[in-house]
């Protein structure tokens, strides 16, 4: 992980930058080179009823590094691949979450943003909670200020 996933571009062509690439990728990601997967799709491409060449195009399918990391690794394959003569491409990022990405039956981890969102719940709960005890009190208090004053006013009207 992360997946390169190379359409439009032959494999010839990716396997000729696979060794510096994967090298740049893995730098950048701060993982073993080993870990980055290439792969060539054949796809046919169609137009107007006649088969076209397909556009170069490489999904990586990764877990999420940030937006300066991403820029980084887009940038890095877009010099790879545009300096085999490939006039254009376009990269494209699918991201997965570590609690729904599995290896051998086991997840990859926790997703951090449903963690914080069962503790942002519990601390919701707790507030709640504080809220109708403070207001029971607060009823409390009013019902028997109230009760005082009236016994207060009864004293004073009979008199």
């Amino acid at each position: 992980m992360p997946h390169l996933l190379f359409r439009g571009v032959l494999p010839e062509q990716v396997r000729a930058i696979s060794g510096p690439l994967a090298d740049e990728l893995a730098a950048i990601c701060g993982c073993p080179a080993d870990d980055m997967m290439l792969e060539c799709q054949h796809t046919t491409s169609l137009a107007r009823g006649e088969i076209v060449p397909s556009y170069p195009f490489v999904e990586v399918a990764w877990f999420e590094r940030g937006p300066e990391t991403r820029a980084r690794f887009a940038q890095t394959v877009d010099r790879h691949v545009r300096g085999l003569g490939i006039p254009e491409l376009e990269v494209a990022f699918r991201t997965y979450r570590p609690a729904a990405y599995y290896a051998n039956g086991e997840a990859f981890g926790e997703d951090p943003a449903e963690t914080e969102l069962a503790a942002l719940r519990a601390e919701n709960g707790k507030l709640k909670e504080d809220l109708q005890r403070a207001r029971r009190a607060a009823a409390t208090a009013a019902n028997g200020a109230a009760s005082a004053m009236s016994s207060r006013l009864r004293d004073a009207l009979r008199e």
